[in-house]
């Protein structure tokens, strides 16, 4: 349980360095325009989320955008491989029985990793998708460790 605890505690260090890159990456205008459109989205009777990053997504340089699906691309490559340690560890001390056990209930499992799946967790394709979740408190937060950190699911602004 203390490895669970500690890994957990990795990804959202994780997490919460991609933020403030993602975050870092933005013009003071451009913070400005994203605190703008979260806040829109917050008060909408029906918010758009798809016209609110299509917004971002106008108003971004090149170099922000890159940046921005960099910094992402970057948390899930490490969080990928931690999962993929933690998950041989676990294999690693099963017995045979066991591992028979698990093999034949995850033959029996749908794929799921579909680029659209991957996006309604949390990885996004667009940096104005990306913008969104890190305001809003979605993708890596729940995608990888299920939990939101603070009060309501608000993250601590970078420092």
């Amino acid at each position: 349980m203390a490895a669970m605890e500690q890994m957990h505690a990795q990804m959202k260090q994780l997490h919460l360095q991609a933020r403030a890159q993602i975050l870092g990456a933005l013009t003071p205008a451009h913070r400005a325009l994203l605190a703008n459109i979260a806040g829109q989205l917050a008060i909408a009777p029906n918010p758009n989320r798809e016209a609110a990053a299509a917004a971002l997504d106008r108003a971004l340089t090149p170099a922000e955008g890159r940046t921005i699906l960099a910094a992402q691309a970057n948390e899930r490559t490490q969080v990928h491989a931690m999962m993929e340690s933690a998950r041989a560890q676990f294999e690693a001390s099963l017995t045979p029985a066991q591992k028979a056990a698990m093999s034949a209930r995850m033959a029996n499992r749908p794929q799921i990793r579909t680029e659209s799946h991957m996006e309604e967790h949390g990885a996004s394709t667009d940096p104005g998708r990306t913008l969104l979740n890190v305001a809003l408190g979605h993708g890596g937060d729940r995608m990888f460790f299920g939990m939101r950190a603070g009060p309501g699911g608000a993250l601590p602004p970078p420092q």
